[in-house]
């Protein structure tokens, strides 16, 4: 009896060892409400970096170029991690995906695909149920395969950018196209954690799916004088109110002040002055 009381004993204090240091979100809220810093990193990790990384409850990652034994080795510390997908923009990079395209994958205007020079990078129409599955073969294999605890959807900010003002018809058949993207990834990957960055407008619709709302240029001397700011503030503690949708903040300015500002609206806030692949 008193051995068993002694296994016993052992495991259930190695178990409380390897929790999350973050915790276990409460019903209805998501876990990254309980992280209180975070860290966006997207070059090729080094034995050195992964060290940094695993000090972090949260990090942002190219899933492409980390392994599954990098990632497990970053939870062990509690770190949750989420792995990189760009979702309106394809990469030329990404040449695992480019393959997988078809030419109706792509959004064209006035007939010619629309081409981000600086990025090197195509606007995707994010209506095409081929490319729903195709972004959902790439979370399967990059971020789900490899353990990671979910999944960032970048470049998501495009439908508003690109149509919201000037095309209402084609950005609800953008935003609807979306809607549907989320809720297959949503029956497909029930654990996955989700973070959308950007889309101001978009997220007051995707918002039941996402666990999180990236803000990056959230610089205290823009956002705390500026009118559209401080409306876009107000919708997005609604939003995070409601208890499932944490904001996150990136500054690359006025770190304290940026820091504050965003404390005091209960949003996580990470400062980076150089690059996100610089520590």
């Amino acid at each position: 009896m008193k051995k068993w009381l002694l296994i016993m004993t052992i495991f259930t204090l190695g178990f409380l060892s390897f929790q999350p240091k973050h915790g276990s979100a409460q019903s209805g809220q998501s876990a990254l409400q309980q992280v209180k810093n975070y860290k966006i990193y997207y070059s090729e990790p080094t034995t050195s970096i992964l060290k940094k990384l695993r000090k972090y409850d949260l990090v942002v990652i190219e899933p492409q170029l980390y392994t599954k034994e990098q990632v497990q080795y970053l939870q062990e510390s509690g770190t949750i991690v989420l792995g990189y997908i760009s979702v309106m923009e394809t990469p030329t990079w990404n040449e695992q995906r480019t393959e997988l395209l078809l030419e109706s994958d792509y959004f064209k205007r006035n007939e010619n695909k629309v081409h981000y020079k600086q990025w090197d990078s195509y606007l995707m129409d994010i209506s095409s149920e081929h490319y729903h599955q195709v972004l959902m073969d790439e979370m399967k294999r990059q971020v789900s395969s490899k353990g990671m605890d979910g999944v960032f959807f970048d470049t998501v900010g495009n439908i508003d950018n690109e149509h919201l003002e000037h095309h209402a018809s084609i950005y609800k058949k953008q935003l609807d196209g979306l809607l549907s993207f989320l809720k297959k990834s949503n029956q497909k990957f029930p654990d996955l954690l989700m973070v959308q960055n950007w889309g101001m407008e978009t997220i007051q619709h995707t918002h039941p799916y996402m666990d999180g709302f990236m803000w990056e240029g959230f610089d205290y001397n823009e956002v705390s004088t500026d009118e559209w700011a401080q409306v876009q503030i107000n919708k997005l503690k609604k939003i995070q109110q409601m208890g499932k949708t944490q904001v996150l903040t990136v500054s690359t300015q006025s770190e304290q002040k940026s820091k504050n500002y965003a404390k005091k609206f209960n949003f996580l806030h990470y400062h980076d002055k150089k690059s996100y692949d610089v520590f």
